[in-house]
């Protein structure tokens, strides 16, 4: 590989990595070579062969302690239960904000709510606005009852009082309401004043185990943050934004925790993406920069906004504001990394979810306490904030949304090609190729008596050897040949050449394993929809003439499963023409190349071989057939004033 020295010159490496696991099984170490290949001696060549073989593969699990060790912290049941409820606070307080004048009608309802928000206003003497509001929601139109209200607090006179009528206050009412919701209640919220309202209304912490099945089923949540993980996915699970968690002690930083509404936009459910780094979203029109941003503030544990292209399970794109917090506990270790996923679109309502956004990354916890003083349990960095860090939620996010990063932007640039198949690789990693294309026995491969005994006959009936169209499948051409290949698995699909358009007559079972579109998805479509912007343009053309002409053809070419992942097909093109010259059907055969075992490839020459390239005329009726139908000449007649009546007038 082409790397550089410190002084910038630029030289061949000759890399080695070695991976090392434990008597485990645990993947513990890689174990670099490097060495300058333009230099390299003979002695130093054979060194290196010599010392890659001798490096160690394996080792003793107790010969090393690891760097970070979860299960050396020892928390009691009462701290994971102040940590619990204290995060629930937290997060109870972020629910509040999503919709503050919801949030500001229901917790008036609540009279030590009503009471400690009153406490609050009377810092900045707004106290006067609420009480003002909560009474003019009882007078009921009561002209009498409006004017003692502008009385007690609008400082209005008598006289002055009378004009206002009821219409009136409730326009006041309004207004301070407005200011109330939008501006007090949002300040109050984030004060402490609040604090004992909600532990009041949370209670005990009976619900930190109904949170436990939302996680990732293979992640032990470290029990020093149990309390703070169980509530925060509590309160996320159901949150209308997309919310991720990460652990920045493990490898690769998987995603333990998504939301519902991480799964509803991105189509990717919790089984499909908890486990994985989040980026399965990058595909070819990701923006390098943006991922360098990504990359370079999560080393440095600083916040990250950034506006990024990412990719939906579908392949759709979407731009993504993307704003990451992380999280420290008290000892200064790097724990957590929330993520906050925020599709940009046209919608109307933009600035005001915006504004909702800004102010949940404000209540995003940035640290949390722990009962001990154990930094083993993940890594510890100091934090570096550039120029532009550290600045208001709202104002880096304002910043992002109006550009796409560019190379100054990020320590680290690195071009595209790295990630551009990280959409296509998830999908294949999740299952969205069909189970039974990777299980299919090398017995299934075979081709079965039943299927060879047809085809066989189909071709010396076709060919005039004294052979008869097989009574499977109804005693047509087609019947037969459809129940030869249906339960194989090898792709089939057949060709009508005599209905316009090329469209899919028939395709067998195989077809979905191949391509996971079913019948009712591809019957009746020409196979065009199987293509999609990798599809080389020259292979589309060599496959139209074939089809146009009749010529056979075997040929790999790109192509889209449903789910979205490209793959290269082994096309074969068989055509099919009939005892009088005349090209019926197209027969194509479909692979999965890079899955193909010899097995398959073998079959799959077999029953090329195989089928038949020519039929009885009267074997098979066609679609359409012109000669059926009989016409007078009165009708014809009939028909051709009636249409040189319209065409006539057409034409003045």
């Amino acid at each position: 590989v082409t790397n550089h020295r410190k002084d910038g010159a630029h030289f061949t490496n000759d890399l080695s990595l070695t991976a090392v696991h434990d008597l485990n099984g645990e993947y513990r170490y890689s174990i670099g070579i490097l060495s300058h290949k333009e230099f390299q001696t003979d002695a130093e060549k054979s060194a290196i062969a010599q010392i890659r073989e001798l490096l160690p593969r394996k080792m003793p699990a107790s010969a090393q302690p690891k760097e970070f060790e979860h299960d050396t912290v020892q928390v009691d049941s009462d701290a994971k239960a102040k940590q619990f409820k204290a995060s629930m606070v937290k997060f109870t307080k972020l629910l509040w904000t999503i919709d503050t004048e919801a949030s500001l009608d229901k917790l008036m309802e609540v009279s030590s709510a009503k009471d400690a928000f009153h406490e609050f206003l009377k810092k900045t003497y707004e106290h006067t606005q609420l009480d003002f509001w909560l009474e003019s929601r009882n007078f009921d139109g009561d002209n009498d009852a409006a004017s003692k209200l502008c009385e007690k607090y609008l400082g209005m006179s008598a006289s002055e009082a009378a004009t206002m009528g009821s219409a009136a206050v409730e326009a006041k009412a309004a207004e301070f309401y407005q200011v109330l919701a939008n501006d007090s209640f949002p300040k109050f919220i984030k004060s402490k004043y609040i604090d004992p309202v909600v532990e009041t209304m949370l209670g005990d912490d009976s619900r930190m185990d109904g949170s436990k099945g939302l996680v990732w089923e293979k992640y032990k949540v470290p029990a020093d943050m149990e309390g703070f993980v169980f509530s925060f996915v509590a309160v996320a699970e159901t949150f209308p934004a997309c919310i991720v968690i990460s652990d920045m002690s493990i490898p690769g930083n998987p995603m333990f925790f998504i939301n519902q509404e991480f799964s509803k936009i991105t189509g990717y459910s919790k089984k499909d993406a908890q486990g994985r780094n989040c980026r399965f979203l990058q595909g070819p029109l990701t923006e390098p920069a943006s991922v360098a941003v990504i990359q370079d503030t999560l080393r440095r544990g600083v916040d990250c906004y950034v506006r990024i292209t990412n990719y939906r399970k579908n392949g759709e794109t979407f731009q993504n504001l993307l704003s990451m917090r992380p999280v420290h506990d008290s000892n200064g270790v790097y724990r957590f990394c929330i993520g906050v996923q925020f599709e940009v679109d046209a919608s109307t309502d933009l600035k005001k979810r915006l504004k909702k956004l800004g102010l949940l990354l404000q209540l995003l916890p940035s640290e949390i306490e722990v009962s001990h003083s154990n930094s083993k349990v993940g890594p510890k960095h100091k934090k570096e904030l550039k120029a532009h860090e550290g600045k208001d939620e709202t104002l880096m996010i304002a910043s992002a949304m109006e550009k796409t990063s560019t190379a100054s932007d990020a320590s680290d640039m690195q071009g595209s090609d790295r990630y551009a198949d990280h959409h296509d690789t998830m999908l294949e990693e999740i299952g969205a190729m069909v189970e039974a294309d990777t299980e299919v026995d090398k017995k299934a491969w075979k081709l079965p008596d039943k299927t060879v005994k047809i085809l066989k006959e189909l071709q010396k009936a076709g060919e005039g050897k004294g052979g008869k169209v097989p009574s499977e499948g109804g005693g047509t051409w087609l019947g037969a040949l459809k129940t030869a290949v249906e339960e194989i698995p090898h792709a089939v699909a057949i060709t009508d050449m005599n209905v316009p358009g090329v469209n899919v007559a028939w395709c067998n079972k195989g077809f979905e394993r191949v391509t996971g579109y079913p019948k009712d998805e591809t019957e009746g479509r020409n196979c065009r929809f199987l293509q999609g912007g990798g599809t080389e343009p020259d292979v589309v053309t060599k496959m139209v003439r074939a089809l146009r002409y009749a010529k056979e053809l075997v040929i790999d070419v790109t192509n889209y499963r449903k789910e979205g992942p490209k793959f290269t097909n082994d096309l074969s093109l068989v055509p099919v023409h009939d005892s009088n010259g005349e090209y019926r059907y197209s027969i194509g055969l479909l692979s999965h190349k890079e899955k193909q075992t010899p097995d398959e490839t073998k079959a799959l020459k077999e029953l090329r071989e195989l089928l038949p390239r020519k039929m009885p005329a009267s074997a098979q009726p066609k679609e359409f057939e012109h000669d059926t139908v009989q016409v007078d000449s009165d009708a014809k007649a009939k028909q051709f004033k009636a249409s040189m009546v319209k065409f006539t007038k057409l034409l003045w």
